[in-house]
């Protein structure tokens, strides 16, 4: 796939959403530090939140598109450099801290495993390891021992990296009108599974329908069975946001996008707030998702006090240290437990709060010496690509 001549792009980076991927990967890590029965106990609000921190996974899949949309996509169909080059930086952007997490994790994976029941055989073991090296685990039953607790993210984000430059060019060929209908129709497919599982519960439950709720039910478990295709409604909405935002006359002040972008902020914080403890996948779609592609929005439009310090420098630098942060987050934290249990068996979330800097500071050290170089390295040969900011 050819570059387009007509193509030069190189549109101001985005800080301020390089700043948000900080405060996303820093909401997936609350998740899986705080532990909601355990000492000492965070006051209520705070732990709604840390127990919803799950849902910004959803935040980076739509950041995800809106980004790469942003830096490689024409307004009107363009592709910025070859279907190679741009393979070649994805690759470069993931896997050489994507392998460092999983020869990290290789003691705790052989532990899940020796662990496992029922027992795994070699040709599991086989399955598990050679799908996470290459990228293609959430096709396949992530209920069974898993090498590194966020590695299926990263198989989903392959997927999207895989699709892009065929979707993202014929969505770049569409009116923005024809966009906002793509982005909401992404957004009712999204959720209208986990719905219709609701709704099929009601109906087995009085008894009528059955073989209407029995299609139902089919719909709704095939997000189970194919993850990545469930979780690309996401990514969909994060191109068409991010091809309308290209396309966009300059409209409204800060103040009223700095306004816009505090209500989106606590209109998220509120229905977190006012869900159950963990929200289910029909709220996370229907209802956070629009929130979510909002705050991008508003956030690389411009907002006040260089987007609420999203967009500074030390702001900036953490998240491009959130890659590191989101993948071996989980390794350390199994380290830590193991340890405390055997030498200083401090409360639970007492380990949490201790490991938490130290792991914010060894993705910065991470990002620095290893992410950076071996990223720079990977794409020398790659020509032609504009560096914007806020990498998908």
């Amino acid at each position: 796939m050819a570059s387009s001549p007509l193509l030069a792009l190189r549109r101001p980076p985005l800080h301020a959403c390089t700043g948000l991927r900080f405060f996303a990967a820093m909401s997936v890590v609350a998740y899986h530090f705080y532990c909601a029965p355990c000492e000492p106990a965070a006051p209520g609000f705070l732990g709604k939140l840390f127990q919803a921190g799950f849902t910004t996974v959803s935040l980076f899949f739509v950041l995800s598109g809106f980004i790469l949309a942003y830096n490689y996509l024409g307004e009107r169909g363009g592709f910025v450099g070859t279907t190679r080059e741009f393979f070649r930086a994805r690759f470069a952007r993931i896997y050489p801290i994507y392998l460092l997490a999983l020869v990290v994790d290789i003691p705790l994976f052989i532990h899940f495993l020796r662990q496992a029941e029922p027992a795994t055989t070699p040709g599991e073991v086989a399955r598990i390891s050679i799908s996470t090296l290459t990228l293609t685990q959430s096709w396949f039953d992530l209920q069974r021992p898993t090498w590194n607790i966020m590695a299926w993210t990263l198989s989903i984000e392959a997927f999207f990296y895989a699709v892009f430059p065929f979707v993202g060019r014929w969505l770049a060929r569409q009116s923005s009108r024809r966009l906002l209908g793509v982005t909401l129709a992404a957004w009712l497919l999204g959720t209208a599974p986990f719905v219709a599982g609701d709704f099929a519960t009601k109906l087995g439950e009085q008894g009528s329908l059955p073989l209407v709720a029995s299609a139902l039910r089919a719909w709704s478990l095939y997000p189970g069975y194919l993850l990545p295709v469930a979780r690309l409604h996401e990514f969909v909405i994060g191109i068409c946001l991010g091809l309308l935002f290209c396309r966009r006359a300059p409209r409204g002040s800060e103040a009223t996008r700095t306004v816009g972008l505090l209500a989106t902020c606590v209109a998220i914080s509120t229905v977190i707030l006012l869900l159950p403890p963990k929200p289910t996948p029909a709220a996370q779609m229907g209802v956070l998702v629009p929130l979510f592609g909002l705050a991008i929005w508003l956030l690389a439009c411009g907002v006040a006090g260089n987007g609420l310090t999203l967009g500074t420098r030390p702001l900036v630098r953490l998240g491009g240290a959130s890659y590191a942060l989101y993948l071996l987050h989980g390794s350390l934290m199994g380290y830590a437990l193991a340890l405390n249990t055997r030498t200083l068996a401090l409360p639970h979330n007492a380990v949490a709060l201790l490991l938490a800097p130290v792991a914010v500071a060894l993705s910065l050290f991470l990002f620095q010496h290893i992410e950076e170089p071996a990223r720079h390295w990977l794409r020398k040969p790659a020509r032609g690509v504009a560096k914007t900011g806020a990498l998908g």
